[in-house]
């Protein structure tokens, strides 16, 4: 850009600041007049703040016609920035109110983690009044845009630049329902069973947090190398819920399965391997220094202990 020619980067940036507002509602409206209605402002007043930018930056950021006004390459990149500029301002007012007008926290959390474990134990949370909103995202948050306060991840951890917090450990350990398991050797499903059907987490398989067959055929003697997904699916609690169902044997993981397993709906095929990943809250250092933070951090590290303890030798 021509800024250095013309004003230093921070008089640039200040300026573009200031118009922020007109600049998001030009490039919504296409029109200099509408612009100027939406913000309250005389249609004069828009086209003259348009030309001082312009001569500022030393840039063209429309082309004015008398039928029409188009963005120019520059309009368009100042214009998407300046809308994004108000949005996240939006964000950020909306997670102000809240945090000052709500205990209300908005959790993020991955699908399978949502559906086999939090959301059955959400009664339990507002019976200790710790109102948990939640948002499924596969994907990881930032803070700074995001409406969640804390998320939770599952890995390795912990987490450059966030403030995070161990949970609980992990471990991993074939399951199958009972009905799949009738008439067949248990401890020959992992072994020498020609017909055993083996389901697996397709996200798990490559995303290198050890929730895989090949990383648990590694820590048991005897079957290293030999299995491999006969029926991989894109979500762990659709995997299990195949495995439910008598589609084969499916891969357990701490959280996903106590509850299917106390209730008979799943068995243990075989022991249990300790992972390398576990469970972390993670968020930003200034909701780590809140009231809502430590009540959900203190209610999720004893609700994961409780679950864990349903299933010996874990």
């Amino acid at each position: 850009m021509r800024y250095t020619h013309v004003m230093n980067k921070k008089e640039t940036i200040d300026r573009l600041v200031q118009a922020s507002p007109l600049l998001a509602a030009i490039g919504q409206e296409l029109s200099f007049t509408k612009a100027a209605e939406r913000l309250g402002v005389d249609q004069s007043a828009v086209s003259h703040r348009i030309r001082s930018l312009e001569q500022a930056l030393g840039l063209t950021l429309f082309d004015r016609t008398t039928r029409q006004l188009r963005l120019t390459e520059v309009g368009e990149i100042l214009c998407h920035a300046a809308t994004d500029t108000l949005g996240r301002w939006g964000v950020a007012l909306d997670k102000l109110a809240r945090s000052h007008s709500t205990n209300t926290v908005h959790l993020s959390l991955p699908s399978s983690l949502a559906m086999k474990w939090l959301i059955p134990a959400l009664p339990k949370a507002q019976a200790k009044d710790l109102d948990i909103s939640v948002t499924v995202s596969e994907e990881t948050v930032d803070f700074m845009v995001k409406e969640a306060d804390a998320a939770i991840r599952f890995g390795p951890g912990p987490y450059p630049g966030l403030h995070c917090t161990h949970l609980s450990y992990c471990w991993l350990w074939p399951v199958a329902s009972p009905a799949y398991l009738a008439g067949r050797a248990t401890d020959a499903l992992l072994l020498s069973e020609p017909n055993t059907t083996f389901l697996a987490d397709q996200r798990g398989e490559t995303d290198k947090t050890d929730f895989s067959w090949h990383y648990y055929c590694s820590k048991i003697a005897g079957v290293n190398g030999v299995i491999s997904p006969d029926q991989q699916f894109d979500r762990a609690d659709l995997m299990l819920q195949g495995a439910v169902v008598g589609m084969g044997v499916g891969l357990g993981r701490t959280l996903l399965v106590e509850d299917d397993i106390e209730a008979g709906y799943l068995s243990c095929v075989a022991r249990s391997v300790r992972m390398r990943s576990s469970y972390w809250l993670v968020c930003s250092a200034s909701f780590a220094e809140t009231a809502r933070f430590e009540r959900l951090r203190d209610w999720l590290i004893s609700e994961m202990q409780i679950t864990r303890e349903k299933i010996q030798g874990t």
